[in-house]
């Protein structure tokens, strides 16, 4: 009887989880179509704003590594870690492959460095101190989950909708297109198959994570959507994007 409970619990748990990218799916979609006709410097503000959530996810992912008891779930999650990092080589950390694609749109180190929104700087923060404050299975919701899945949908909408762009179409042969390559193909579909395989082996050790599993998860849902909404903003462009005012 125990069994079955928990049984149902993780398929309630992988409906919500399911349900949940699918609205993210929508959502990213409404409000990444404008990217296929803004102009080039519109796209380089948008692109140089969302470089930010790379650096801050990178530190996150270290520190609920740190905070993740021993086994499978925190040595996946240190194996995603590395390969943020490059394993082990600089040159290919993808915070670094990113800042490659942005210099072969044409852009310069001085604009890489522009200042960040302000509120999102705050929302980055507020997550850090999620990360470390909350239980660890929270921290697996907002950061593990939310990181690999939730972020892989606005980041493919992003792609799919810049590359159509007129402006992206006449330099595409000189693209970087490491980044995307790997975020919007098949290792980040690896990732997320790995990473729920490991978290549901994880609640069947310990039935009480789903609790903190669902409650980062969601946050991690309000904080994609507050975050791209603030990064048009920085853009100056909210007056273009569906379901968003002057």
């Amino acid at each position: 009887m125990e069994q079955r409970s928990i049984q149902t619990l993780k398929e309630e748990f992988w409906r919500m989880a399911d349900n949940a990218r699918t609205q993210t799916e929508y959502l990213a979609d409404k409000k990444l179509q404008y990217l296929e006709h803004a102009s080039l410097d519109v796209l380089k503000r948008i692109f140089v704003q969302y470089r930010y959530f790379t650096i801050s996810y990178i530190s996150d992912l270290a520190l609920l590594v740190y905070r993740l008891p021993f086994g499978n779930l925190r040595s996946l999650l240190a194996d995603f870690l590395n390969d943020e990092l490059g394993n082990g080589q600089h040159e290919q950390a993808h915070q670094r492959i990113y800042d490659d694609f942005l210099v072969s749109l044409g852009m310069s180190q001085d604009e890489l460095e522009a200042d960040a929104h302000q509120t999102n700087l705050r929302l980055l923060g507020e997550i850090s101190d999620l990360v470390m404050k909350e239980s660890p299975w929270y921290a697996v919701g907002l950061r593990g989950m939310g990181g690999e899945c939730l972020c892989q949908v606005y980041l493919a909408a992003m792609h799919a909708y810049f590359m159509k762009n007129p402006a992206i179409q006449e330099m595409k042969d000189r693209l970087d297109q490491r980044f995307w390559d790997i975020h919007t193909g098949e290792i980040d579909i690896e990732h997320r198959e790995r990473l729920r395989e490991a978290l549901m082996a994880a609640v069947d050790r310990d039935p009480a994570a789903l609790e903190g599993l669902v409650g980062g998860y969601k946050k991690s849902k309000g904080v994609f959507d507050r975050f791209w909404d603030n990064i048009f903003e920085a853009a100056d462009v909210a007056s273009h994007v569906p379901g968003k005012k002057d």
